[in-house]
Order: structure tokens, then C-alpha cells, then sequence
């Protein structure tokens, strides 16, 4: 399995479009930390009262899960990449190239499956973890807590692992683009349907638990009902029940 993600890193280190995707996201995400800073700031001077720290930070957290959205695209497109796709007419011509020489190793099905989540997760998060420098002002504009940082930081690597997840599962059963708009339909449906102020979505706790973007607001508002333990535990049994489904529609 350490050999598949090796594989998949060093594909994606050397890729020109993966790197400039990290570098565009490195890019952006630090000119929204020091224009928010700026921005708010200056608002405070105004009279306004504004926790500059708080709000600039909650604004960095948001756009790190925004991120997250290119991984089921991601996803999809490095297993369709494999040719691993149950028919041929799936295969789009010139992809599969590595399925042959994965067929003559005695790796394991859910050994494959799992190498190739754990490419596509620890890629996307290297993006975030390059961020780490950015977090650590926070001790000096009094932003969030560690406490809050780490349980944010919990919630995104579940919610990363878990879009990956569904990218894969619906690249499995459909073609590229088929799979990609099945799996972004369903991630903006989870994500967003709690916020919309209609019952029954507003109403349902299980609506809020399915979104981690509520999760993340609900860290973020210091809020006592541990959605995000919640979000955490449902992402992760969703994951357990789902992985062998998965392992039965590989094929060579």
C-alpha cells in the first residue's frame, strides 16, 4: 500500500497542473489572511466592535474547507486514470496504462482502494498544512484558540477523506464526468441544505450533523452541542460501511 501512495505522490509532484493548483491555493489563501486582517482591523478603528483575531480567523477556516471542494474532481480523475472502470466503454482511450502492471501484483484489493484515498488525502492536505505558518499568527492578532484550531483541523481531515470517498465510489459506477457531477451534486446538497431557513432542514439535528460546514460554524460559534463530534462519528461509520461496497466493484 506504501508503494500505491508513493506512486501517486510522486505522479502528482510531478504533474505541472497539480503544482500550480498547490501553489495558486498557497497564493490565495495568504492575500485573504492579510486583506481580512487589514479590512477588519480598520473596521475596528472605526468604532465597530469587532474581534479582529476571531473574525479573520473564521474567515481562513471557511476558505480552507472552500478548498476542499477540488477533491472529488481530484478523485475522480486519479482513479479514472487507473482504468479500474467495470466496462471498457468507460475508459476513456489512453487512460489505464498502470491497471495491467497492478493486476500482476499480489496487492490486495483494499490495499489499492486505500493507497490511492491516502494519495488523494495526504496531497490535498499538504496544501493545508503549508498553511500551519499562517495559523501560528493567531497567537499575536488573538485569533482562535489551539483548542478550536485542532478540533477544525479534525473535522476537515474527515470531511477530505470523506469527499475522496465519495469521488472514488461514483468514479467507479460512471464516467469522468458523469461521476463528477453526481458527487459535487451530492457534497453541495449535504453541505448546504441545514443553512437553508425551511423546515423540515432547519429543524432536523441529523440535517446539521450530515454538513460539515455546520460542524465547523458550530466550533467556530463556541456552541455546546458537540456537532462536530457528531459529524465526525457519522462521516466515519458512513466510511466502515461503505469501503467493502467499494471493493467489490474494482476490476481489472
Amino acid at each position: 500500500m506504501l508503494a500505491i501512495i508513493l506512486k501517486e505522490l510522486h505522479c502528482y509532484c510531478n504533474s505541472t497542473k497539480y503544482r500550480r493548483i498547490q501553489f495558486l491555493i498557497i497564493g490565495v489563501l495568504t492575500l485573504l489572511l492579510f486583506v481580512a486582517t487589514v479590512e477588519f482591523y480598520a473596521d475596528s478603528r472605526t468604532g465597530k466592535p469587532i474581534d479582529v483575531g476571531k473574525q479573520t480567523y473564521t474567515l481562513f477556516i471557511i476558505a480552507l474547507f472552500i478548498v476542499q471542494f477540488w477533491v472529488p474532481r481530484h478523485a475522480v480523475e486519479a482513479w479514472h486514470a487507473e482504468g479500474f472502470q467495470r466496462s471498457y466503454q468507460m475508459r476513456p482511450q489512453g487512460y489505464g496504462q498502470n491497471r495491467a502492471l497492478l493486476a500482476l501484483t499480489p496487492l490486495a484489493h483494499w490495499k489499492i482502494l486505500a493507497g490511492k484515498l491516502s494519495a488523494i488525502v495526504v496531497w490535498t492536505l499538504w496544501s493545508i498544512w503549508l498553511t500551519i505558518p499562517l495559523l501560528a499568527l493567531s497567537n499575536y492578532i488573538g485569533g482562535l484558540t489551539v483548542a478550536r484550531l485542532v478540533r477544525c483541523a479534525a473535522v476537515l481531515l474527515v470531511n477530505c477523506i470523506f469527499y475522496a470517498f465519495i469521488g472514488v465510489g461514483f468514479a467507479l459506477w460512471h464516467t469522468p464526468i458523469r461521476a463528477k457531477s453526481i458527487s459535487y451534486g451530492l457534497i453541495l446538497l449535504t453541505t448546504f441544505l441545514p443553512l437553508v431557513p425551511v423546515s423540515p432542514f432547519n429543524a432536523i439535528p441529523l440535517f446539521g450533523v450530515m454538513s460539515p460546514l455546520c460542524a465547523l460554524l458550530s466550533i467556530l460559534n463556541a456552541d455546546s452541542t458537540h456537532l462536530w463530534l457528531w459529524n465526525i462519528g457519522l462521516f466515519c461509520t458512513l466510511f466502515l460501511l461503505f469501503f467493502p461496497i467499494l471493493l467489490r466493484q474494482i476490476r481489472f
